[in-house]
């Protein structure tokens, strides 16, 4: 049997882009069937992949989408990890 392909949603909430999706592999975080949203840019560090069943209670891709949205708009002023703020540490800097 073929399995049912699960659809990818694309959103962008709070200036950054997300794809939510349902889990369908049993490697990397979270369990099959869980909805995970992740920032597909390079700036976010060890903040790749969020499983929203766990933190967000979705059940659905829809919920998902929602919860993501939700977050951003109650944590606007929220800063990542590597994202520029105001500190540059990188390694180059620190061997000249």
């Amino acid at each position: 049997m073929a399995q049912a392909k699960t659809k990818k949603v694309k959103v962008t909430a709070g200036g950054e882009k997300h794809v939510v999706y349902k889990k369908t592999t049993k490697k990397g975080e979270g369990k099959v069937g869980n909805i995970m949203v992740n920032h597909p840019t390079k700036d976010k560090g060890q903040w790749d992949t969020i499983d929203l069943t766990a933190k967000g209670k979705a059940k659905t891709v829809a919920q998902g989408v929602a919860a993501t949205k939700k977050w951003h708009k109650d944590n606007p002023d929220y800063k990542y990890k590597g994202k520029g703020n105001g500190k540059v540490s990188s390694m180059a800097k620190k061997r000249r």
